[in-house]
C-alpha cells in the first residue's frame, strides 16, 4: 500500500474523464413517490441552474433546521418547542427530494461529472453526522448510550456502503433501504415530536420499553442490517475479508476511540456537541476518500494523519498520567481543530 500523503495522482486525474456512475434504487417508496417528485421539480427548473447550487441548497437547508433544534437544545437533552421539530421534518424532505433532484438536472444539461457526485457525496456525509445529532434531540435521548449507538449506526451504515460502491463500483439500493425508506422514519420523529411535544418519547409502551427504547433499538438493527447487506455484498465482488478489513480498521479505531472519549469524559453535556462534530467531521473525511479513490481509480488509503494522530492522542490522554495535566476541554478544542485540518 503507498502511504504517500497525496489526493489525487497525474494518472487518477486522468481517470475522472472516464467515470461513470453505475447504481440504482429499487425502493418502493422511492419508485412510487420520490422520484416522481423530484421528475415533476426538474422539468420546471431552468437549464442554467448548476446541479452543485441544488446540493448546496438542500445542505444549508438541512444545516439551517439543525441550527434551530440545536439552539433549544445544544446540550442534547432540553425541551424543543414544536414548531422547530415540524420545520426538522420539512427540511429533511426537502433534501431528500433535492438530493434525487441534481443528478437529475445534472443529466437533464449534460452537467454529470465525477466532481459533482462528490461534492453530493460530501453533503450527504456531513448531513449523516448533523442529522444523527438532531435526532437524539427530538426524541429527548441526552448524554445516555442511545446517543452513540444512533449516530454509529448511521455514520457505519453509509461507511459500508461507499466502502461497497469502492469495491463493487457500483451501488445498488434494495426493495427495502436506509436511505429512501428510512427517512419515512425521520419524517414522523420530527412530526410526532412537533404535534405532542419531546416528552412524547419518554412514555413506556410495553414491558417497561419506551418509545425512546423502541426507536433506538430499530435504528441501530436497521443499521446493522444495513451495514452487514454492504459487506456481504462486498464479499460477493471477491474482495479478500483481509483487504476489507484493512480498508475499514481505521474506522473502526476511529469509532472505538469515540466511544472511550464518550464513556470517560467528565465534561458537561454542553461539550458533547463538539466532540459529536469533532468525530463526526473525521468520519466525513475518510468517507470521502473512499469515494475520491472510487472516482479516481486509485487504492483507497485509509491511514489519514489527522485521523491517526487524533485516535493516538486521545488513548494517550485518557491512559497515561496527561490526564491530571491537561484539561480535557483543551484536548476537545484541539480535536476540532484538527478535523478541520
Amino acid at each position: 500500500m503507498n502511504y504517500k500523503r497525496s489526493y489525487v495522482t497525474e494518472e487518477a486525474g486522468r481517470c475522472l474523464f472516464t467515470y461513470k456512475y453505475a447504481g440504482s434504487d429499487k425502493s418502493i417508496s422511492y419508485n412510487y413517490c420520490w422520484r416522481h417528485i423530484s421528475d415533476l421539480i426538474v422539468k420546471f427548473l431552468p437549464v442554467w441552474i448548476a446541479p452543485n447550487v441544488i446540493t448546496l441548497v438542500a445542505l444549508i437547508i438541512r444545516i439551517a433546521c439543525d441550527v434551530w433544534v440545536a439552539y433549544y437544545a445544544w446540550d442534547m437533552a432540553g425541551s424543543i418547542p414544536r414548531v422547530p421539530c415540524i420545520v426538522f421534518a420539512l427540511g429533511y424532505f426537502a433534501y431528500i427530494i433535492l438530493d434525487s433532484v441534481d443528478g437529475k438536472q445534472a443529466r437533464k444539461t449534460g452537467n454529470s461529472s465525477p466532481l459533482g457526485l462528490m461534492f453530493d457525496h460530501g453533503a450527504d456525509s456531513i448531513n449523516t453526522v448533523s442529522l444523527s445529532i438532531s435526532l437524539v434531540c427530538l426524541v429527548g435521548v441526552g448524554q445516555t448510550w442511545y446517543f452513540p449507538l444512533v449516530l454509529l449506526g448511521l455514520i457505519t451504515g453509509f461507511f459500508f456502503a461507499t466502502l461497497e460502491e469502492y469495491y463493487c463500483q457500483r451501488l445498488d439500493l434494495g426493495v427495502i433501504n436506509g436511505v429512501s425508506d428510512g427517512c419515512l422514519m425521520i419524517y414522523a420523529i420530527g412530526i410526532l415530536s412537533g404535534i405532542y411535544g419531546v416528552e412524547l418519547w419518554t412514555m413506556e409502551v410495553f414491558n417497561g420499553w419506551s418509545l425512546i427504547d423502541m426507536v433506538c433499538f430499530v435504528f441501530f438493527i436497521c443499521s446493522v442490517l444495513t451495514a452487514m447487506g454492504s459487506v456481504l455484498n462486498i464479499m460477493g465482488s471477491k474482495a479478500k475479508l483481509s483487504d476489507m478489513f484493512l480498508r475499514s480498521s481505521t474506522f473502526i479505531a476511529l469509532n472505538v476511540t469515540f466511544l472511550v472519549h464518550y464513556k470517560f469524559t467528565s465534561l458537561s453535556n454542553w461539550y458533547l456537541r463538539i466532540l459529536t462534530i469533532a468525530y463526526g467531521l473525521m468520519n466525513c473525511e475518510l468517507i470521502s476518500h473512499i469515494m475520491l479513490a472510487h472516482i479516481t481509480s486509485q487504492v483507497f488509503n485509509p491511514f489519514r494523519p489527522t485521523i491517526v494522530a487524533s485516535c493516538a492522542v486521545v488513548c494517550l490522554y485518557f491512559f497515561s498520567p496527561l490526564k491530571l495535566q491537561v484539561p480535557e476541554a483543551v484536548l476537545l478544542w484541539g480535536l476540532f481543530l484538527l478535523c478541520l485540518a
